[in-house]
């Protein structure tokens, strides 16, 4: 092998790697924006149901698969009782 299949298989690496740090942190940014609306339905009087369900699911899918986002469980059984009858 030479030294350019050597920094074609590096540059591969590095480049798989930036694309996996950058989706990332597009990730994190999403779930903080669900939970940022999460907060502002608890302290809604009279929020639209879909905005509740909407945020419910958001919040179930960034909350983690492999690592647990507790605070965002946490505001989806805060919703589910505060929003109980609208969110059925």
């Amino acid at each position: 092998m030479t030294y350019m299949d050597y920094l074609y298989f590096f540059l591969i690496v590095f480049g798989l790697v930036a694309i996996m740090y950058l989706l990332i942190r597009l990730e994190k940014g999403t779930k903080m924006k669900y939970k940022k609306t999460a907060y502002s339905l608890l302290e809604a009087t009279k929020p639209g149901a879909k905005e509740i369900r909407d945020t419910i699911k958001g919040l179930r899918i960034y909350g983690g698969r492999w690592f647990k986002d507790k605070e965002a469980y946490q505001l989806v059984e805060r919703l589910q009782i505060k929003y109980d009858s609208l969110y059925e």
